[in-house]
């Protein structure tokens, strides 16, 4: 197996999460009132949340950032924990409609494209993936929740590389674990590198992989080491 040439990737969906929701205001029209309202409120609620994080957002900043009255807030979201869930629930929904527009044609482009999108995704939503992990450690049924949608990742993935691109001797459990052990360590370097920025390890990426792509070839290469072994050149 080699590795293909570097070529330059984009996805159809747009990986910031805030410009998601202005395109979607942008394009409110038709919509009811109730939910451009919804819409603005959540904006001024993603804005804050990036700007300050979680456990400083006040649900009297996200009134004066939409414009809007308490009353008018409390209409839609019953509390401070039901805007921010709600927020983070549809964050996580978007992330899945990520989608390439190229064909993967062999198992490296297939999973550098999933890691590149994932490093773009994790680049634009910074703040967001940050206030997630933080609200995750405070309530516990969203904790659940993100940890129901990070298995169902795991194994789905398992499933589509041994559908698409099985390695030789490796079982259906096997792969799982291996792809559960790959994705912490992409959660751990996504997390060191842009939510809360290491220097260190800022300092390596910057020497060894300094763009997304250069950043996503490196990591897809332990990839493919991990899960085809000696078969892998």
């Amino acid at each position: 197996m080699n590795l293909p040439a570097e070529s330059s990737r984009q996805s159809d969906v747009s990986v910031s999460f805030r410009e998601w929701l202005v395109a979607r205001q942008t394009g409110a029209k038709g919509r009811r009132k109730g939910e451009r309202t919804r819409d603005r409120i959540r904006l001024a609620t993603v804005d804050l949340l990036n700007e300050s994080g979680y456990r400083e957002l006040r649900v009297a900043d996200v009134c004066d950032r939409a414009e809007i009255t308490a009353p008018v807030l409390y209409r839609y979201f019953e509390s401070k924990q039901a805007l921010v869930e709600d927020v983070l629930r549809e964050f996580l929904a978007q992330f899945s409609l990520q989608r390439s527009r190229q064909p993967a044609t062999n198992v490296f482009e297939s999973i550098l494209d999933a890691n590149l999108r994932w490093l773009q995704w994790s680049r634009a939503n910074s703040g967001l993936i940050q206030c997630l992990l933080d609200f995750s450690s405070e309530i516990q049924e969203f904790a659940d929740l993100f940890a129901k949608a990070n298995n169902e990742w795991h194994l789905r993935t398992a499933h589509s590389i041994m559908r698409r691109f099985p390695p030789a001797n490796t079982s259906i459990d096997e792969m799982h674990l291996t792809v559960i052990a790959l994705g912490g360590m992409m959660d751990d370097i996504t997390r060191r590198f842009f939510s809360m920025p290491d220097e260190h390890v800022s300092g390596l990426v910057a020497k060894v992989a300094p763009t997304d792509e250069n950043l996503a070839r490196f990591l897809t290469e332990i990839w493919c080491r991990a899960i085809y072994g000696s078969a892998w050149k």
